[in-house]
């Protein structure tokens, strides 16, 4: 099994706030009911935080820059603090994404003017919801505005940016961090799970809510894991818009955007903003049909001003199973003295439901076997590599796959250490010849390296050898004993 902490929302309340001493507090004492839960829940792998890390800044507040970078220290102290706890300090296992609370507002409103009424485009409807537009309505002013420099307004993420690659700086990660792509890319689980962070950011600022991925964003995504050295078990996408809402509210993302997901192979889907875990099933009814899981997580640190009726804060333990085809969402909820524990009601009366996705195919329907596909894609480079003489590529190639028994691939990597030649790599892979080939190459590798008397057991141990080849070994050995300083 493999365990996600999932939390969302974590915009600190001005009304009720909460420190990061008494969040992670309370999140290592409920780790210790886990014990006692049935089934059982594991400790976290890895955490997901799907957007909103910090509250934001109100139009005009006094002194707001300085009050962006305060919160986002604070945020960067919880989530270090949480990645040392539950990760042993590796932050490649934790997932961030913005989400609407992270658009600076002043900067926005900054980039922005007012439009005369005079000036008003003649369907203004039209004018406001067309692709890209750069008009806003505010409600509070009934007023038209537009954003009139472009560059100023490309700005109002900069303070997450700046701290997400402040936070992923010296991490290992598929890809670098980069603002401008609209997502991001990580590795979990030994690689056998991949994630796209999806920004679902795009349009939002003071005047506008609605949540929108980059157009071109989940394609290019697709592209990059069609081209990738390896395949995964599983597909996880994540963003913070909720896809769905009623007519009179526009801050949710059009469920188009996460059926395209499914339509590239992507089987399960987090996100946060709507403040209550909740589950369900998107579908795409491709040839047999593709689906996706999708789940979102309540607010961790929302005050019951921004909670729905009778929802308190809350957090999700996802939990996959090894076949990477099911899994349990387990939602923890916050109780009396501001301890969590498992939500009894609604769905989760049981404190968690059972989740499932559709199954990786190929083109005739077959069931895709990740590990399998790997090592064959393993297979082939290190081929490649050794055909144009490039040993120590074909060695990183086979890094990845199982050698420790006998076969072609062990063969290639045997191959590839003769080639260089790196003796100790070759005692350490052959250390349990398993053909005769494998004795011969074990007890010359012994011997370069030194150990006459390793290669000595090797060699009086080894069977099938023939008469010529034994002697020859023996003779070997003999004559660097003599060499030997006394």
């Amino acid at each position: 099994m493999f365990s996600i902490l999932h939390i969302s929302d974590l915009h600190r309340s001005r009304d009720e706030p909460v420190n990061n001493d008494s969040l992670v507090a309370a999140l290592l004492a409920d780790c210790d009911r886990y014990a006692g839960e049935t089934p059982r829940i594991p400790l976290p792998d890895a955490i997901v935080v799907s957007g909103d890390i910090i509250q934001g800044a109100r139009i005009g507040a006094a002194n707001w820059q300085q009050s962006m970078t305060d919160q986002y220290e604070v945020a960067n102290g919880f989530l270090a603090a949480l990645c040392n706890r539950f990760l042993d300090g590796d932050r490649g296992r934790m997932v961030l994404i913005p989400g609407n609370h992270d658009v600076c507002w002043n900067t926005s409103r900054g980039a922005m003017e007012r439009v005369s009424a005079t000036d008003y485009p003649k369907d203004l409807y039209s004018a406001l919801v067309e692709p890209d537009s750069a008009f806003r309505w505010s409600w509070p002013d009934q007023a038209l505005y537009r954003i009139g420099d472009a560059t100023a307004y490309a700005q109002r993420m900069n303070y997450y940016w700046d701290f997400t690659e402040a936070f992923y700086k010296d991490v290992k990660l598929p890809v670098p961090i980069n603002r401008l792509r609209g997502f991001q890319l990580f590795e979990l689980c030994d690689q056998r799970i991949i994630v796209a962070a999806f920004d679902s950011i795009v349009g939002n600022d003071c005047f506008g809510y609605s949540g929108a991925i980059q157009r071109g964003a989940v394609g290019q995504c697709a592209m990059a894991l069609r081209d990738a050295v390896r395949s995964y078990d599983l597909r996880m996408a994540v963003w913070h818009h909720s896809i769905q809402g009623p007519p009179i509210r526009a801050d949710y993302m059009d469920a188009t955007q996460v059926q395209e997901m499914i339509g590239h192979g992507f089987q399960l889907g987090l996100h946060g903003h709507q403040h209550i875990a909740a589950t369900q099933t998107q579908l795409v009814h491709l040839d047999k049909g593709r689906s996706m899981a999708v789940v979102s997580a309540g607010s961790l640190c929302a005050g019951a001003r921004e909670l729905p009726r009778g929802v308190n804060r809350q957090y999700n333990l996802v939990v996959i199973e090894d076949d990477f085809l099911h899994g349990r969402v387990h939602v923890r909820e916050m109780g009396e003295g501001e301890q969590f524990s498992r939500k009894r009601n609604g769905a989760f009366l049981d404190g968690f439901v059972e989740i499932g996705w559709q199954a990786k195919t190929d083109v005739m329907g077959r069931k895709v076997d990740a590990q399998a596909e790997n090592t064959r894609r393993a297979v082939m480079s290190a081929e490649t590599a050794l055909r144009e003489r490039k040993p120590k590529d074909a060695v990183h190639a086979l890094q990845s796959v199982d050698t420790a028994s006998p076969g072609y691939a062990r063969k290639l990597m045997s191959d590839a250490l003769l080639a260089i030649p790196d003796w100790p790599g070759l005692t350490a892979l052959l250390h349990t010849p398993g053909t005769v080939e494998e004795s011969v190459i074990f007890v010359s590798a012994l011997m370069e390296t030194g150990n006459l008397e390793g290669a000595q057991a090797g060699l009086d141990t080894a069977t099938g050898i023939d008469d010529g080849t034994r002697a020859g070994l023996q003779a070997r050995i003999e004559a660097k004993n003599l060499m030997r300083p006394k």
